[in-house]
């Protein structure tokens, strides 16, 4: 369903010169580097009551941009006009109303856990015909992997496309900054902003995108007319979904900033952004970033799951000890005092140059062995497109599984979640222990047939059974 917003007119106007924040590192390649000069921490830049930046914050800026005459500051004083202009559009918006829940369900997680939801442990093996469980992850896979590109980098298209065939396929998907899709002026710009046509005909070769905001958090001052984190939020889900027909934009990318006063803050209780309850408002999950790349299956933020580009360098072998649970092996590492095994792992990357230097650049050879390692272990991992992963996580997390009937005939089962079916439509991989004379097996439910594939363990055979979560009973057959 899509999000409409209450008195606007939408207007695709440019931004041609707003200078592109950044979430990488400063070595990052393609982009500019960030000023040095941060002597105002983000508690204590000049803030109203709801956490938002006072008109004061340019002096800080003007400062700074004095003392670093080639940094994003410098450049966001020249560019500040165009997104005070920018936000006269929307002098008018108001959020949107959410369609409603189904009655006892949730659109989210929201909450940071503060406990392990469940036990981990390896994969589980039903000892009677007839006994089921929800698998960790799709297909029984032992972990979890997912790809990300950040800022639209429309440019560097082609060359995905030709990754995604050199490693087998990648389920990429792309968090893209919403207000310059279309409307830029600058030929630059455009190519890196990509157009409504780029990004329809990327769904349509199978590729995802989320949302990364409106503005990617530039120029975030009240009084310049910005109309707020809930704007950013709201707004850029409503722009994807009315440009791109039959999307479903559940997933959000929180930005960074080029700029260090334009910093996302955090509240001073829970030291969370200050972002969180609109992100939570309005999507089903939200990526974030830092330095770990790896989410324990059991304690995932689905507010806050952990991304990185910094760390890409250090996740396939590194002497720094900060990185030693991050390494991707220790996703398969079964260790009493691994937390990681069997976690979810996510690495996003901006600009790679259009595939000029990927293999003679520092940083992108590090990413080229992350895709290598992401196809050599696909047996046993799930690549699953984050929105699919963070779905299904929420929806394993809340789930109840009954047998309702067991015969050498015959089996059914009830699932359930707490998650409402129209945001949460990714089926579950039940793992059902077979009667020893199935040979075949055939599932349906609500009188539709669903994937099952029969698998051995010690000589048992068992059904993977893909459902989906409260849309009626399950039933296999030995034919």
């Amino acid at each position: 369903m899509r999000i409409c917003s209450t008195g606007l007119v939408l207007m695709m106007v440019v931004l041609p010169t707003l200078a592109q924040a950044q979430d990488e590192p400063e070595a990052a390649p393609g982009k500019a580097k960030r000023s040095a000069y941060q002597s105002t921490p983000l508690e204590s830049l000049p803030r109203d009551e709801n956490g938002w930046l006072k008109p004061e914050v340019w002096d800080i800026i003007a400062a700074e941009a004095k003392a670093n005459p080639g940094s994003n500051e410098a450049r966001i004083l020249v560019d500040r006009p165009v997104a005070q202009d920018y936000y006269k559009k929307f002098t008018n918006w108001k959020p949107p109303e959410l369609p409603p829940l189904v009655p006892g369900k949730i659109r989210n997680l929201p909450d940071k856990p503060t406990a392990p939801r469940f036990p981990l442990t390896g994969k589980v093996w039903p000892s009677k015909p007839g006994e089921a469980s929800v698998c960790l992850w799709a297909d029984d896979k032992v972990a979890a992997m997912s790809l990300g590109v950040d800022d639209n980098n429309a440019m560097d298209l082609p060359y995905w496309k030709e990754l995604s065939k050199k490693y087998g396929g990648l389920n990429i998907t792309w968090n893209l900054i919403t207000h310059n899709i279309d409307g830029v002026v600058s030929k630059g710009r455009l190519v890196g902003a990509g157009s409504w046509d780029t990004w329809r005909q990327m769904l349509s070769e199978g590729f995802r995108v989320a949302s990364h905001s409106v503005m990617h958090n530039h120029c975030p001052v009240p009084s310049d007319g910005w109309p707020g984190p809930e704007w950013e939020t709201a707004f850029s889900k409503y722009d994807l979904e009315e440009h791109l027909p039959g999307t479903q934009i559940r997933v959000f990318a929180y930005p960074g900033a080029g700029v260090h006063a334009f910093g996302i803050s955090r509240d001073p209780k829970t030291k969370e952004s200050t972002w969180r309850p609109y992100v939570a408002k309005y999507y089903a999950a939200a990526r974030g970033g830092g330095g770990e790349v790896i989410n324990p299956a059991n304690l995932i933020d689905y507010m806050n799951i952990k991304s990185s580009t910094g760390s890409v360098p250090e996740i396939l072998g590194s002497s720094n000890p900060r990185m030693a649970s991050q390494q991707l092996d220790k996703l398969f590492d079964p260790a009493p005092d691994n937390k990681n095994y069997r976690g979810w792992a996510n690495v996003f990357i901006h600009f790679i140059n259009n595939g000029k230097d990927f293999d003679t650049n520092k940083y992108t050879i590090a990413y080229g062995k992350v895709l290598a390692y992401y196809n050599d272990h696909r047996a046993d991992l799930w690549t699953g497109f984050f929105e699919d992963v963070a779905l299904y996580g929420q929806e394993r997390d809340t789930a109840t599984l009954v047998t309702d009937e067991a015969s050498d005939s015959k089996i059914t089962f009830t699932l359930a979640s707490k998650m409402d079916p129209a945001i949460f439509d990714y089926p579950l991989t039940v793992k059902v222990r077979l009667p020893d004379s199935w040979k075949t097996v055939t599932a349906s439910q609500n009188q539709k047939a669903v994937p099952a594939e029969i698998i051995q363990h010690e000589g048992a055979g068992y059904a993977l059974v893909k459902a989906l979560p409260d849309r009626g009973q399950v039933t296999m057959l030995p034919r």
